[in-house]
This record gives structure tokens, sequence and C-alpha cells, in this order.
């Protein structure tokens, strides 16, 4: 599956670079959190348009609506076929606007997808759930400062590995507090040790990248770790109730 992140610096920009992905036979295009703040100023009617033209989904980033963070999945009839929803709210976001409360996934030729937006992917229990319920690919719109960015790169790292599973992470870029830098990574194993790659990397630009993901090249580890994941409880010991030797 052909997917590209798109790094806008405008609203132009942004249409053209879509309009390039897709030119380039990419079925998915997704675009970072708040490269426009609002769903007034997102351009929703000409990314409909586009993926109607391109018979491509396009996920156009997430925006404030008012009430919460949203992420509008554009089918590729232009339709728009849902919205995921923040769920954990970040800095003054916190107090202003209202928490998702459900998970969102869809599938896209036969490879089922999830979203969660940003802060979300610090919570490695969102991603555990969306990875028990057998998406393979995670997409993750973001605007992360410049000073977090090395930390966000371990979680885009380490969510990819720990539930192997391929994240795809489109990051805002606004010189000079938000410097871009969205990447693909996927897992791998080699002999016995499953790490994980970067399939596409972008710097501090105004661009896109177009990568190919098969969800078959890690489809048995992903299976072997569904595999290993066992029920357990967690018991409580102190000096008082411990046996006697």
């Amino acid at each position: 599956m052909k997917i590209a992140v798109v790094q806008p610096a405008s609203r132009e920009s942004a249409l053209r670079n879509t309009e390039k992905a897709l030119e380039d036979g990419s079925q998915l295009v997704l675009l970072p959190e708040k490269w426009v703040q609002t769903l007034e100023e997102l351009p929703v009617a000409e990314f409909q348009r586009l993926a109607t033209k391109y018979t491509a989904y396009i996920i156009p980033g997430a925006v404030e609506d008012g009430v919460s963070v949203v992420s509008p999945i554009i089918t590729g009839r232009g339709r728009i076929l849902g919205l995921a929803k923040k769920i954990h709210l970040f800095g003054n976001e916190r107090g202003r606007l209202i928490p998702g409360d459900k998970l969102i996934t869809f599938t896209l030729n036969g490879v089922k997808i999830g979203v969660v937006i940003c802060y979300d992917l610090d919570f490695p229990e969102i991603v555990r759930a969306l990875f028990q319920r057998g998406v393979e690919v995670l997409l993750v719109p973001s605007k992360v400062r410049r000073d977090g960015i090395d930390k966000w790169r371990d979680y885009v790292r380490m969510r990819a590995l720990e539930n192997r599973i391929a994240v795809v992470n489109a990051n805002a870029v606004q010189i000079p507090d938000f410097l871009g830098g969205s990447m693909v990574v996927v897992p791998y194993k080699r002999d016995s040790i499953v790490d994980v790659t970067v399939l596409g990397e972008m710097k501090e630009e105004d661009g896109y990248m177009v990568v190919d993901i098969d969800p078959m090249s890690y489809f048995h580890i992903r299976l072997e770790r569904l595999r290993e994941i066992l029920p357990f409880t967690v018991e409580s010991l102190d000096e008082k109730t411990g046996d006697s030797l």
C-alpha cells in the first residue's frame, strides 16, 4: 500500500503536495495536526475533490472543531467516513475542549488502519487496544515542538516495536517552533530479533513523501505478538501476609 505524508507550510502547498502525492500513486494521504488551527480553515471540499479524482483516502490532518480535536477521514468517493477524536488533550486544549472517548479504525484495500492524534501516542494502552483489534497500520497526525521531537520519535519507534505494526506520522512544519521531521517506521525480524526500520523521514521542509508499506512483511511477527499477550492478575505482597519459611 502506498501511503503519503504531506508537510504543508500553507493551504496552497497542502493541496499542491497532496495532488502530487496522489499523482505518484498514493492510495492514502496523511497531513499533520493543526497545520491549520480550525475546521473552518481546513479546505475540506478541495480535499474531497482530490480524493474523488484519484479514488484515494485523505486524512487532512487534525483540527479543532470548536468542541474537540478531530481528524476527518475522507474516502475515495469524497465522502467523510467519520471523525477520529483526540482522547488525551494537551496543554491549553484542556479546559477548552472535550476529549474523545472512542478509537476509530477503517479498512482500505484489505488493510486495517487506525488513527490516533498526537499526544494519544504517548499512551501505550491506546495503541495496544487498536493492535488487539487487528490494526496493521497506525496513522498519527501531530504537532510536536522542536524541543520535544527527539522524545517523540522514540514514541513512534516504540509503538511500532511493541505492537509489531507500521506507524505513519505526519508532523507539522512551522519554523522556528515546529520542524516537521515526519517519519514512517515498520517492524521487521532478523534472525530472532525484532526491530524497526525507518521507511521514510522528512526534514524541515514543505513537501511530501510516499512510502510503500506491505503489512504481509510483518504479518507473522504481528501474529506472534498477539499470541504472546497473556491474561494476568496483579498480586500485592507485604510483610504481614508473606508466608514464613
